[in-house]
Parts: C-alpha cells; structure tokens; sequence
C-alpha cells in the first residue's frame, strides 16, 4: 500500500514537473513552483528526487521512453503505408503539444538549447531520439520510392523544421504557429519522388 501511494505521489510530482518545465524551460522552473502547483511539500518532492537534475532526468527519461514506445514504433507498423505511418507520426506529435495549450514546450528540444540545466545524461537521450526519428523516417521515405541520399536530406529537414516550428510557436504563434509550419512539412512529405 505504501508503496504505491509512494509511486503515486512520484507521477504525480513528473506530471506537476511537466507541465512547468516544458512551458517555462529548466532553468525557470523551480522546486518552489513544483511544490506549489501540487500542494505538497518540498520534503515530499525532495524524498523523490534529491534535486533538480535528478527530477529533470527522471521527468526527461518517462518522456523519451514514451515516445520510443508510442509513437516511434508506428513507423514499424507493418499495416500500414509509408505515408500512413508518417501522417500517424505527425498527428501524435500534433496532438501532444496541442494538449500542453497556447505555449507550448518541447521536452527535447528545451534539453537542447538549455545546457546550463540540463546535464549530459539528458542531452544525449534528445541526441539519440532526434536520430531514431530522422533514422526511421527516412527509412519510410525510401519505402515511398525517394532514393536513399534524398530520404535523410528530407527527414533532417523534417525534423529541424519540427523542432523549429516549436520555438516559432512559443515566440508568440502558439498551437496555430506549430499546426501553420506542420502544414509545410506535411505538404514537403506528400511529395512525390522524382522518378
């Protein structure tokens, strides 16, 4: 029973984290302000997680493992097309930031730009999924018929123009800032290879 209760009260703290960190940044988001958006003491924060980075990594770590784990592999999904996979993909990073509302924040690429408080462990984890997304997006686009070269050109762009569209957004353009620059990579990703 205690036990439970404990995890309980770690997911909840990550979700409490969560919604600060990727809004305001690391750097800006503080235990006081963690401890105040749950109602709970900094004690009962600090028995979790013994301080800022070790909360930082574990709320980073859940959601890098939820991305490998629900959205990565639906460009492995034997079931569908190429393209369907993509649209899939898209449709579920669209979906995650619509849900944080008008200012929305990116998990890796707030661990990108904020170095000062992020620590290595982190930065390698957005490295290495920002090059699974590129690795496996490209892989669908040569599925579709682009050679191999033409394939990681197009899935870098993609995703710099994903992790753009992010900071373009919390410049001032919110969700419809994020939904204006997706339109363009969808609308780059429907192209048809040159044959």
């Amino acid at each position: 029973m205690g036990y439970d209760k404990g995890l309980r009260t770690r997911e909840e703290i990550l979700e409490a984290a969560g919604r600060l960190v990727f809004v305001r940044g690391y750097a800006a988001s503080s235990f006081s302000e963690i401890t105040a958006a749950l109602g709970v003491s900094l004690g009962k924060i600090t028995h979790h997680f013994p301080n800022k980075a070790a909360l930082f990594e574990a709320l980073f770590e859940q959601v890098v493992m939820h991305f490998r784990t629900e959205t990565l592999p639906i460009f492995e999904d034997p079931e569908l097309s190429p393209s369907q996979r993509i649209e899939r993909v898209l449709f579920r990073i669209e979906t995650f930031y619509a849900g944080q509302g008008e200012i929305i924040g990116c998990p890796v690429g707030q661990t990108m730009i904020d170095p000062l408080a992020t620590t290595a462990a982190m930065r390698d984890l957005a490295t290495a999924v920002l090059k699974d997304m590129e690795r496996l997006l490209a892989r669908n686009l040569e599925e579709m018929g682009w050679a191999p070269a033409q394939a990681v050109a197009r899935a870098a762009i993609v995703v710099a123009a994903w992790q753009g569209a992010v900071f373009l957004s919390r410049g001032g353009g919110g969700i419809g800032g994020f939904r204006h620059v997706l339109g363009y990579i969808r609308a780059l990703l429907a192209e048809v290879p040159p044959t």
